[in-house]
């Protein structure tokens, strides 16, 4: 047993199921099913690796129970016993791997990423609040099929060998929790009206679930306990949904959760939210009932989780992005390993971006997710012949080659300009709410050193330098600057700073800010925010549609959650093209009418990238082995840069 998480590592039995310890790796979409809706070989791999890596028990993704349930077209058919084999061979790989698996059923109800859907039910006609598109109000024949489904799906789970099933009961997502909702549920038949009235339909299906699949498979809900709306439930009315579940008798365990689909920023929280910030609600949930119960909300840290369970606030620790990040979290913190676990930095670029865009599922850090197959654990092959290589550059890419090259066996050695390691990612967690993407440089640094790779800071490479150490690889992972914007005509005494040098420390001169965004991305919002925090007076501008267009978009809610109230003034949709010392002349993109912004000689510049690559030609030509990496080449985001760097280091 782990000597600093006893209990995280301690034995809980779910019935007569024993799980070894007690991190659960919680359900969600990887968008890795068939177009069919049915398991596939890099499904079962991704749950598979997440098995061997420690988690002791594994619960899949939501799968539909009906054709109009399907919230993504990567979701799977529950409703067809086409999906058993399938199934079968994934809860096969799970228990190989030594843990136990349960699956979850759903109806996306009137929650969907679709665009547009086919068709929505829902208890009354109303879209979610979140969406556009209106659904059909359920009649009795519908309701009867969503009951036969879940049954069936249940019963699929049990012929393949899961060791239980849970189901969306008033979870975050789906057409129970909109029945059990006062806001959405308005009908005045037997399923609407009074809260015993609202309850029927989730307890009808779990009624039939456990005729279905008898009283010894196991069976658990998922409930949202506060949907942090302004028109949805608090917690109370979450507790006595729980209640009603609890009273069936019917139920093995409980899965908390909370948010909406109108609430995103709750449901899958960002950086901005802190770490186990719902314990709380868990920890209410627990007073409740003797019944295991799983924590939810940013659990990656084995000391957080370790707490939670000591101060009795939940029985198991639900981990759903930190286990996507590093799969082998488990077995390090069990291990004494804790410093060497790659933590999540709660960006959802890779994971929960990629597939609201029905693409399967990836990681900014990891990119073995989704791709187990071809990346993940045992994938990395020693090397045949051991070479000396030289890496030019500490950012992230420079660090990710430097590592998986030195676990292969190479002798590494890193050169790095300036006096400490991670390049922009240095100036990114200087931004408000992102100190923790400082997590990926700790980490990088770590595995480098753990695998021997020799770094020199404060040492500029010259082709000289490079030349005098005769290594057998050079790799340049230079990095990039800010590219200047094109068409911008700065008169004499403005003053124009770029989004790097704001990070780096330089305070621009009055009260009045002109922020200029071409990335659409945290370069802009972040600075602008961090000037706001100083007291400025910020106007952020934009070529684009919508102020932080390439933000994921409950990054993007709570920004504007933040900025808004104190007053940052946003303007979308114009291009700037003149600066002089008190004004900023801007264009709209569609009509050309120009728009004239008045600012304290204070306009800063958050543009893309222009590559550092002076170094790459200077020796090309001149070394045997040559490779660039990272910004270098093209500049981009840090999770282009590590899957590159990985490829890389793996090929040479």
């Amino acid at each position: 047993m782990s000597t600093s998480f006893p209990r995280l590592f301690s034995p809980l039995a779910i019935g007569d199921l024993i799980l070894h310890n007690r991190i659960v790796f919680q359900p969600h979409n990887p968008a890795l099913a068939s177009p069919d809706g049915l398991a596939t070989e890099q499904q079962t791999r991704y749950y598979a690796e997440r098995a061997k890596g420690g988690a002791s028990l594994v619960i899949i993704e939501n799968a539909a129970v009906h054709w109009t349930g399907k919230m993504s077209l990567a979701m799977m058919h529950a409703w067809d016993p086409r999906v058993v084999p399938g199934w079968r061979r994934l809860a096969d790989r799970v228990h190989e791997a030594g843990a136990a698996i349960f699956g979850q059923l759903n109806h996306g109800g009137h929650s969907t990423a679709l665009r547009p859907p086919q068709l929505l039910w829902a208890p009354t006609q109303m879209p979610e609040a979140s969406s556009r598109y209106n659904c059909k109000e359920m009649e009795a024949e519908d309701l009867e099929a969503v009951i036969a489904g879940f049954a069936a799906g249940a019963r699929h789970y049990q012929q393949a060998g899961f060791d239980g099933v849970e189901i969306k009961a008033a979870a975050h997502d789906g057409l129970l929790r909109s029945f059990v909702s006062p806001f959405f549920n308005r009908r005045k038949d037997a399923y609407g009206d009074t809260f015993e009235r609202r309850m029927r339909l989730p307890i009808e299906v779990l009624h039939a679930m456990r005729r279905e699949v008898g009283s010894d498979f196991l069976l658990g809900v998922r409930v949202c306990l506060d949907e942090f709306t302004p028109w949805g439930y608090g917690l109370e009315y979450g507790l006595d949904i729980l209640r009603a579940f609890l009273a069936t008798g019917e139920i093995n365990y409980i899965n908390t959760d909370a948010g909406t689909f109108s609430s995103f920023y709750m449901e899958v929280p960002p950086a901005a939210v802190p770490m186990g910030f719902a314990s709380y609600l868990s920890a209410a949930a627990k007073q409740l009932t003797n019944l295991p119960v799983i924590a939810f909300g940013r659990l990656g840290d084995p000391f957080l989780a370790e707490k939670i369970l000591a101060d009795g606030e939940a029985d198991l620790i639900g981990m759903c992005r930190p286990l996507i990040c590093d799969p082998e979290l488990p077995k390090k913190a069990e291990e004494e390993r804790a410093d060497e676990i790659r933590h999540c930095i709660a960006c959802n670029d890779g994971c929960l971006f990629q597939v609201m865009q029905d693409r399967p599922i990836r990681c900014v850090q990891n990119p073995a997710a989704g791709r187990e197959t071809e990346l993940g654990a045992g994938t990395l092959r020693a090397t045949r012949s051991p070479k000396r290589i030289l890496v030019i550059g500490g950012g992230v890419a420079g660090l990710r080659v430097a590592a998986v090259a030195a676990e292969r066996g190479h002798q590494v050695t890193l050169v790095e300009k300036d006096p400490e390691i991670g390049g922009q990612l240095v100036l990114a967690s200087r931004q408000p709410s992102h100190e923790e993407i400082g997590e990926v440089v700790r980490h990088l640094a770590v595995m480098a050193r753990r695998h021997g790779v020799e770094i020199h800071l404060g040492e500029e490479a010259t082709v000289e330098s490079v030349l005098a150490l005769r290594a057998d690889c050079i790799v340049v992972a230079t990095g990039s600057r800010p590219a200047p914007l094109e068409g911008l005509e700065i008169l004499e005494g403005a003053r124009v700073y770029s989004a790097e040098e704001v990070l780096a420390g330089a305070v621009p001169d009055g009260r009045r800010v002109l922020v200029y965004d071409r990335t659409g991305h945290w370069r802009g919002a972040g600075t602008a925010e961090l000037l706001l925090e100083k007291g400025r007076v910020v106007i952020l501008a934009t070529d684009l549609l919508v102020v932080g267009a390439e933000l994921e978009p409950a990054n993007r809610e709570l920004f504007y959650l933040r900025v808004r109230p104190k007053r940052m003034e946003f303007l979308a949709s114009h291009t700037l093209h003149r600066v002089d010392p008190c004004r900023a002349f801007l264009a709209d993109v569609y009509s050309g009418e120009e728009r004239i912004v008045e600012h304290d000689n204070s306009v800063v510049l958050a543009t893309s990238g222009q590559s550092n690559d002076g170094l790459y030609h200077a020796l090309k030509g001149r070394v045997k082995e040559l490779y660039r990496v990272g910004d270098c080449v093209s500049p981009r985001m840090v999770q282009q840069a590590i899957y590159e760097s990985e490829m890389l280091a793996r090929s040479i």
